[in-house]
């Protein structure tokens, strides 16, 4: 078997008759499978050491733990399920955190933590997504509006 040549440039016609020659071809299901179970685990190249984050929050999926829907919920009923910025009612509603999921572990189901933001106004916090976008969407004076709601 031949060594490859590293840093050897293939020309555009072989690479393209590199690709026809590929096209088209079918693994079977038992050879799919087989490359599956090869690269599960540490043998994938995204393999972090198994580190996971806590019990019930596993990749970053904490819509399934009981706590966090309550959290959650407890926002939206406290804001009366409206955003806090711009006082939309209702529609695609989030429960933001104010301090940051990832630096603040022992904030993430305070209450005092949470606020209901609609999707646009979401995008606009300083902590979207983890990133440091924009500046704060919401002012003091009205991060602090709670709407009067009756609780029926």
């Amino acid at each position: 078997m031949t060594m490859p040549h590293k840093g050897y440039k293939q020309t555009k016609e072989h690479t393209q008759k590199m690709i026809k020659s590929k096209t088209g071809i079918k693994f079977s299901s038992e050879h799919k499978n087989k490359i599956s179970m090869a690269l599960r685990g540490e043998k994938c190249h995204f393999w972090k050491g198994g580190r996971t984050l806590q019990p019930g929050y596993n990749n970053n999926k904490r819509v399934y733990n009981p706590e966090y829907k309550l959290w959650r919920k407890s926002v939206f009923e406290r804001d009366c399920y409206t955003c806090q910025v711009c006082h939309q009612v209702g529609g695609y509603l989030t429960a933001h955190h104010i301090k940051s999921w990832v630096n603040y572990p022992e904030l993430r189901l305070d209450i005092n933590n949470g606020i209901t933001l609609c999707e646009d106004c979401h995008k606009l916090t300083d902590n979207y997504k983890g990133k440091s976008r924009r500046k704060k969407a919401y002012s003091t004076n009205n991060k602090n509006y709670r709407p009067s709601c009756s609780q029926d």
